[in-house]
């Protein structure tokens, strides 16, 4: 894979997209009030913490049907058109928004798709499902996660 290949590839881009609304790393954050305002009725002091809830927006049923569902298709172009655009937070927005969302997607992308040319994933007898997830500063497995590579 190399860069320009990677950037044609809109399936892999929907899984990856998925695996972040179920999974997402940064599963909450918070914002402080510059000023004093009003949204949606209530009074919000300057210097407020606003948290938003990331891993809760992402598994709305209001935005996200069948949530605990794994669906790629719920990133086609179409779909992301019909959605709210805050409806999917993986990494914030506007600009306090992540960085680095670029570089780590394209990372992502060019990791799996090397290791998906050499191997296939398969559980194993020590496979957690449903996947048992802790949350610290950032959203991770409880146990491990257990898989085996086999050799393509």
């Amino acid at each position: 894979p190399d860069y320009q290949n990677v950037q044609e590839l809109p399936y892999l881009d929907m899984v990856i997209a998925e695996t972040l609304r179920m999974y997402p790393p940064a599963f909450r954050f918070t914002r402080e009030a510059a000023k004093d305002c009003v949204v949606l009725g209530q009074r919000i002091p300057a210097g407020a913490v606003i948290e938003t809830a990331v891993g809760h927006l992402h598994h709305n049923p209001e935005f996200w049907p069948e949530p605990e569902k794994f669906i790629p298709e719920r990133f086609t172009e179409e779909a992301k058109k019909e959605r709210h655009p805050f409806a999917y937070l993986p990494f914030g927005a506007g600009p306090r928004g992540c960085i680095g969302m670029k570089m780590g997607l394209l990372e992502t992308k060019m990791t799996l798709l090397r290791i998906l040319q050499k191997f296939q994933f398969k559980t194993c007898p020590e496979t957690e499902i449903p996947l048992q997830l802790k949350s610290k500063a950032t959203l991770g497995p409880k146990n491990g996660v257990y898989i085996m590579l086999e050799s393509r």
